[in-house]
């Protein structure tokens, strides 16, 4: 889109836009820039397009932007980490502005220079800024780039359009034969050859040119045969690849994007060519392979791009050096490893708490006053001590008002036997009967009065001792008992892990009261009611103690955990996380 932009050449603003952002695509990234342009060598020169768009550019790049101005030189200086870089716009020897940038990159490449020198380059073209006597040989280098990219644009398939645009170039630059090669893995590999629908990649020809375009790369730089026999550059491949095939002349000109995307453009001509082709060839390469590049990623396929995704990360991990991200690596790998191999006990964690196994009540046998209370709840009781006692002395009274009658009826009987009246002695008899019953329940009841302990217990409820004097109510719950060494243990199991438990299963219990003593038991109950409490719902499942430690008492709290299997780290310590995710889902969404 840019480039038809561009190409265009609408208005300044549409331009500079344009233009702006090819050189921020060229270069990789920029964080900010600004280009400066006036009249030719005289200005005044003014700020005329910033990037980003209509943004100001900061202090420091205006002053490395006005150091290039005034020396008419390039300027590179650092401002902490960022790097600012201003090249000087010149035509014909006549100073036009200056462009400064600040690239995203720590460092500029050959390849990025010469992209902003191609920048520049289209900048001149633009009737805004053209000036002097140079247009003409400039306009030519345009018009043959614009032809070129606009048949790279003409069709979606990279091959096709690699194929329409090197036949142009060889025509339009006299060559004999254009080849195309992009990176591979290690090194470059042919992708198109001009006006040659298929090759084998066995051939010389093939081998050969790869060979001269690897050592292009290799240089960074163009690299042409016969070339200046005092230049550094090393030229043996391009020798044997004129020696081999026939041509006069061999230039191959590297586009380099990244670390990963680069290529080569090999120009061969069969005689000698003309200064200016070989020029304009070097010129446009960079450019062309830069949009052909763009159209080679464009076109990759899932498995290319993928693979160039996991090029970085796999060159960190193997290569040389990265520690920092090959122990990162080996703790991920490490800890994959652990959470696939390692097992350990699902256990089900609750609440729980000790219970009496039998609660025996004591009530008020008779309406009755309290006369004593001796115990209170949370007290130890031996068997047969007293807990309270009730007062008697009605029943004492009553107990001597019928001893006094058995005593007087016994006496009716003895005179009845003496005066032997058999039918006095019946009547007197039966009285006598009758009275001594009404002894037996007094004395009985007498005895009642004091309640004493049926069992060794822990009083678990009942305290009378602010009750002393007051009515007792025949069947009044006075004191509730619970047996010393027979307890049940309680657990309070929320309903999302009732469906692990079953009886016979095995836990541990550490109680409140003593944190460092564990006690195992047995799941001996499962009850199907469930009781809301806290904010959910909990059943009640039952336990038996396997032994029954010194100090426990009924009421006690602890946290018990029952044994369910043995299951990955990972699933135990992410169900809880894994049911709500469900539940969610399910509440929300229905899947």
């Amino acid at each position: 889109m840019h480039w038809f932009r561009l190409l265009q050449e609408e208005s300044e603003p549409v331009f500079f836009s344009a233009w702006f952002n090819l050189l921020n695509d060229g270069l990789g990234g920029i964080q900010e820039g600004v280009l400066v342009l006036g009249p030719a060598s005289t200005g005044p020169f003014e700020p005329r397009a910033t990037w980003p768009y209509n943004t100001p550019c900061s202090d420091p790049l205006m002053m490395v932007a006005e150091q290039a101005l005034e020396l008419c030189r390039p300027v590179l200086q650092r401002a902490g980490t960022r790097l600012l870089f201003a090249v000087p716009v010149i035509q014909n020897n006549e100073l036009l502005g200056v462009l400064a940038l600040s690239p995203l990159s720590p460092g500029l490449s050959i390849q990025q220079k010469n992209w902003m020198q191609w920048g520049i380059g289209w900048l001149l073209g633009h009737p805004a800024v053209q000036a002097g006597s140079g247009e003409g040989e400039l306009n030519e280098r345009l018009i043959l780039l614009l032809e070129l990219l606009m048949s790279s644009l003409d069709s979606d398939d990279l091959e096709q359009a690699a194929q329409t645009v090197l036949a142009q170039a060889s025509v339009s630059l006299g060559c004999d034969r254009i080849s195309l090669g992009f990176a591979h893995k290690h090194g470059i590999r042919l992708f198109t050859l001009a006006n040659v629908a298929e090759f084998s990649r066995k051939i010389d020809l093939v081998q050969d040119l790869e060979s001269a375009m690897e050592e292009a790369v290799d240089q960074g730089e163009p690299v042409c045969w016969p070339g200046d026999e005092q230049s550094l550059v090393i030229r043996d491949a391009h020798r044997k690849l004129i020696e081999r095939h026939g041509n006069h002349t061999s230039l191959s000109v590297p586009f380099i994007r990244d670390a990963e995307q680069y290529g080569v453009l090999t120009f061969e001509w069969a005689g000698r060519p003309e200064p200016e082709n070989v020029e304009l060839a070097a010129a446009v390469a960079p450019v062309l392979g830069q949009v052909l590049l763009k159209g080679r990623a464009a076109n990759a396929g899932s498995m290319d791009m993928i693979g160039r995704m996991l090029k970085a990360p796999c060159k960190r991990l193997l290569g040389a050096g990265y520690l920092g991200t090959k122990l990162i690596a080996a703790g991920v790998l490490a800890a994959v490893l652990f959470f696939s191999l390692a097992t350990g006990e699902f256990r089900i964690n609750t609440d729980a708490r000790l219970e009496g196994a039998v609660n025996r009540s004591l009530a008020a046998p008779f309406d009755a006053y309290l006369e004593q209370a001796v115990v209170r709840a949370g007290q130890v009781v031996q068997k047969g001590d007293l807990l309270a006692k009730l007062d008697g002395r009605d029943m004492k009274l009553e107990l001597a008002k019928l001893e006094s009658q058995q005593a007087q009826y016994t006496r009716q009987l003895q005179l009845a036997q003496a005066n032997w009246d058999p039918a006095q002695a019946g009547v007197v008899l039966a009285q006598l009967a009758q009275v001594e019953a009404q002894l037996n329940l007094v004395r009985t009841m007498l005895q009642r009065t004091e309640l004493r302990a049926p069992f060794d217990a822990l009083v678990t409820s009942g305290d009378l001792s602010q009750d002393l004097g007051l009515p007792i109510s025949k069947g009044q719950v006075l004191f509730e008992l619970a047996p010393l060494e027979d307890y049940r243990l309680v657990l309070d199991v929320p309903e999302a892990d009732i469906g692990y438990l079953s009886l016979g299963q095995r836990g541990e219990l550490v109680l409140k009261a003593f944190p460092e003593q564990q006690s195992t038991f047995d799941v001996s109950l499962i009850t199907p009611l469930a009781e809301a409490r806290d904010g959910q719902n909990l059943f009640r499942v039952e336990a038996t103690l396997a032994s029954v430690a010194e100090g426990m008492r009924p009421g006690m709290e602890g946290v018990g955990k029952v044994s369910v299997d043995e299951r990955k780290l990972i699933w135990i310590w992410t169900r809880e996380l894994r049911y709500w995710w469900r539940l969610s889902l399910w509440k929300w969404f229905g899947v």
